[in-house]
């Protein structure tokens, strides 16, 4: 998804290191969670070889990023994905582990730093033995619930020991760094979604904080129902919210606001799916982590969940590397190629037609439009797996960017509204050049966001594709046409004046 400040475009945030990640995957990771390590006794060493304590804390971040949705783990690698989250988050909890370990033996602490030290030790053992249990039916847990409950309580746990200690919160946070930084907080004790103030963006938001926390390890029997009754008490506070101030919610920001109550209808999908599916823990993350983003990357939006002393849809800490881009088979790089350029084209008739009183070509592109929305949606259906997990919240029709951004074309349209015809065309492209950034196409190389034409879309990878003239995968019409004629060029086309770079790093 596309998020970004009315003013100036940013995207995301899942990362501290912006770096492109390398196209080629690296060898699969083990599916199994390993077994893990205790702090083995070593030589007392000097403090200068021990590692740096807010360094462990940004470690100790990805693994709470991780966290969101649940761990998941797969056998099979796909799109050069990896085998899960598990094993990024036992690896993260193993690096802190031995690192905490190594700065005891230098003597680091004493105290009550060095208890809460110890604490926090023992919370990463039992986390990483709950982490293990909570994708292998439960363990000596007894249950995938219990596995999680476990897993939720001790991470939370070193995140407050840390808090709550002032000399090792000094230490997490020294020289600006943001280590071991806490996860969005849950309702306060008796409050429900049910009883919560949620006159404003921000208060709205608070829920919606209590479902990011409890979503952390995952959604089982236990926690279904108070994550899904915030997430329903948080779609229908914000349909109530912007139906009442659609000055507030005018432009991009009512495009970004209508966005994320169509993904909160999305990730019911995946509470629904949790423990059936092995990716719904994967794109319940994706799709979470989005949503704070738009919020969060949308000036208006950030400032309304930011007040009266309430903060709402807080960020999770930054991840330490990006995720690898999705390595592109034959027919996916064809369908991102096309889906780049029928947004692109899309978007620069429509800015030429608005308030034209073409009837006809009006309705032949709304027309355009609806089938250009139907096919993207069903082709992400049919891939399935990590690549329907990454991209839904993209592409899924009306639970997604696309749908949103879609209706509001379409809206634009019927009723002249140019600049409500702008906003969408320009997110419009920002979902394709953030989808197409993080996408390889099966030649190598990269997407170009700005085309208006499949042959353009791959004038950048390493070997363009021999054939681009089959039917593409989205509408037909004169959009369609525009999108495969290989003479069109998006060089001085509008849509090129609007072009930005997004680089969606996912979580």
């Amino acid at each position: 998804m596309a998020r970004f400040a009315n003013d100036a475009h940013h995207r995301h945030i899942h990362q501290a290191n912006h770096q492109v990640a390398d196209p080629t995957p690296a060898a699969p990771d083990t599916p199994a969670a390993p077994t893990p390590v205790s702090p083995a006794p070593s030589a007392p060493s000097a403090a200068a070889d021990a590692p740096v304590f807010s360094d462990l804390g940004a470690t100790f971040n990805d693994a709470t990023r991780a966290l969101v949705g649940g761990l998941w783990q797969n056998v099979v690698e796909e799109g050069g994905q990896g085998h899960g989250s598990i094993v990024r988050y036992t690896n993260d909890l193993t690096a802190v582990q031995n690192g905490l370990t190594t700065e005891i033996n230098a003597g680091q602490f004493a105290g009550d730093a060095l208890t809460h030290v110890q604490t926090i030790l023992s919370d990463i053992s039992t986390a990483l033995t709950a982490a293990g249990a909570s994708v292998n039916g439960g363990g000596s847990f007894g249950s995938v619930a219990a596995a999680e409950a476990a897993l939720r309580s001790s991470h939370l746990d070193i995140l407050n020991v840390v808090n709550n200690d002032p000399a090792l919160s000094a230490l997490a946070t020294q020289n600006g760094a943001s280590g071991f930084m806490q996860a969005p907080s849950t309702l306060p004790d008796g409050v429900t979604a049910s009883n919560a103030p949620h006159a404003n963006l921000a208060e709205i938001g608070a829920i919606f904080n209590d479902a990011a926390n409890r979503i952390l390890g995952g959604v089982n029997a236990d926690n279904k129902g108070v994550i899904t009754d915030d997430v329903n008490a948080v779609i229908a506070d914000m349909q109530a919210l912007t139906k009442a101030n659609p000055t507030l919610f005018g432009g991009l920001t009512g495009i970004h606001a209508d966005t994320v109550i169509r993904q909160l209808e999305l990730e019911k999908t995946y509470i629904n799916d949790a423990g059936i599916s092995p990716d719904a823990g994967r794109a319940s993350n994706d799709n979470i982590l989005d949503i704070i983003d738009i919020i969060q990357g949308d000036t208006n939006l950030a400032n309304m969940a930011n007040q009266g002393g309430v903060s709402g849809f807080n960020p999770f800490p930054d991840a330490l590397n990006p995720t690898p881009k999705y390595l592109d088979n034959t027919a996916q790089t064809q369908f991102w190629a096309n889906f780049i350029a029928q947004s692109n084209s899309l978007g620069q008739q429509a800015m030429e037609l608005v308030g034209s009183h073409d009837a006809k070509a009006i309705a032949a592109l709304i027309g355009d439009l609806k089938t250009f929305e139907t096919n993207a949606t069903n082709f992400d259906a049919s891939q399935g797996g990590i690549f329907e997990a990454r991209f839904d919240n993209e592409l899924f029709g009306q639970t997604s960017t696309l749908g949103a951004e879609v209706s509001a074309m379409i809206k634009g349209l019927k009723t002249a509204n140019a600049s409500l015809v702008a906003a969408a065309a320009d997110e419009m492209h920002a979902n394709a050049a953030d989808v197409g950034g993080n996408n390889i196409p099966v030649t190598g190389g990269t997407y170009k966001p700005d085309a208006l034409t499949i042959v353009d879309a791959l004038s950048t990878a390493v070997a363009p594709a021999t054939s681009t003239t089959s039917t593409p995968v989205a509408s037909a019409g004169t959009a369609n046409q525009t999108a495969t004629d290989p003479t069109s060029h998006a060089s001085h086309s509008p849509v090129a004046d609007m072009a930005h770079h997004f680089h969606h790093m996912w979580g």
